[in-house]
């Protein structure tokens, strides 16, 4: 016991998180937290937000144009005046980009919605390998303690001659074989925390709330590509593209000009002494107004043909997708229903049979009723089957994870 307790402190000294004060939090827990801090997120709703105020550039009209003419041989005429020009495009055209602009906001809507949901998975998956990860470390120390004591009754018996010294060398390697395992075992409990930690963005380390390792509740349904966040925004995208030939089309459509002009004459910059005077009527002289006829269509006609392609690739590129995905699922669903046979095996082979096994194990070879041979086939059968076990229902968490993550269903 005294060899135990030494090991143990090892353990804390080697891993000082694990002496630390850590936060025990559900899964749903970890992933609100990840929500509100992780930078992954932030960055998203930055481009979501950016996107939305893009949208206010689809009025942006061309500088107006300020000019000042003086004609020293005239008067008040035209050749006098400063002039306000404004060029503007054709109605339709800004309707065109605006409506361009509100698509690509709402593709980058669906966009940071499928951060989430992947954000959302790898929380999920972490966690649950978390979880897997503290089975392993409950089934090392409940077996160190049975080791424990049976290489103190191996050593016993030897000092007493009762065995030979390879009983108690034995029983002293099993025991340190197993607390090599368990340090080995704490080493990746505490990179999975470090890799939960960062993903949420948060300081110090998590905790499964659950004090045992179960199996997720999950009921199958019928995959639809359409109905995801992925499918969502390979659609949004097909959109984007579609208001992108829009826009590229209204090209063909005129522009407008409009000028305005006020009499103004430098009365005394006269060069030639002519006469200068304004008219009497006042100072404003007129106006003008211009179209813009596109004569030269070939770089507009380019121009629709590659957003038209553009169109074709986004179309795709959403069918390549759901392809794919379909096959992920049908993949992940396979690798549901053979993990949920394992462990439906395991848990028929018994786990707690095997918990039982090991206690009558460990008393009757303390009572001498069994040799040091079968008491280490029990040994190994216990460790295992348990081992097993756990690994077991983590595949079959990870699996149900993958489907999640395809459906949206976390």
């Amino acid at each position: 016991m005294k060899k135990y307790i030494i090991a143990v402190s090892l353990i804390f000294v080697a891993f000082p998180s694990a002496a630390q004060q850590t936060r025990r939090l559900t899964l749903n827990q970890c992933i609100d937290f990840a929500m509100k801090g992780s930078n992954d997120i932030k960055i998203a709703e930055k481009g979501v937000e950016r996107a939305k105020i893009m949208q206010g550039t689809a009025w942006e009209m061309e500088k107006t144009e300020l000019s000042l003419s003086q004609d020293p041989t005239s008067g008040g005429s035209p050749d006098n005046s400063i002039s306000l020009t404004q060029a503007i495009e054709f109605p339709t055209v800004y309707a065109a980009r605006r409506s361009q602009l509100k698509a690509e906001a709402k593709a980058e809507q669906s966009k940071a919605e499928i951060t989430r949901r992947q954000l959302s998975a790898d929380i999920a998956s972490l966690y649950f390998q978390l979880a897997y990860q503290m089975e392993n470390i409950r089934i090392l120390q409940k077996n160190d303690s049975y080791l424990a004591n049976y290489q103190k009754v191996a050593s016993k018996r030897y000092e007493t001659g009762e065995v030979r010294q390879i009983e108690s060398l034995s029983a002293k390697r099993m025991l340190m074989e197993n607390r090599q395992e368990l340090v080995a075992a704490q080493t990746d409990f505490s990179a999975t925390q470090r890799q939960l930690a960062a993903l949420m963005n948060i300081d110090g380390s998590i905790v499964p709330a659950e004090d045992s390792l179960v199996m997720i509740e999950w009921k199958g349904r019928e995959y639809n590509f359409m109905q995801t966040a992925e499918g969502q925004y390979a659609q949004d995208k097909l959109q984007v593209a579609d208001r992108g030939v829009r826009v590229a089309k209204s090209g063909y459509a005129p522009s407008l000009s409009l000028s305005l002009r006020n009499q103004l004459v430098i009365s005394s910059w006269n060069p030639y002494h002519a006469d200068r005077t304004k008219f009497d009527g006042g100072n404003f002289m007129g106006f003008e107004v211009g179209i813009g006829v596109p004569i030269f269509f070939g770089a507009t006609k380019a121009k629709v043909k590659a957003a038209k392609k553009e169109r074709e690739m986004a179309e795709l590129e959403m069918q390549q997708t759901e392809k794919l995905r379909k096959q992920e699922y049908a993949t992940c669903l396979d690798n549901v229903s053979r993990m949920q046979q394992k462990v439906n095996y395991y848990n028929t082979a018994g786990k707690d049979t095997a918990d039982e096994m090991m206690r009558i194990g460990s008393i009757e070879y303390e009572n001498g009723e069994i040799s040091y041979l079968e008491y280490i086939s029990i040994a190994q059968d216990f460790i295992d089957a348990r081992m097993k076990r756990a690994a077991a229902i983590n595949g079959y968490n990870q699996a149900v994870v993958s489907l999640m993550r395809l459906t949206g269903g976390i």
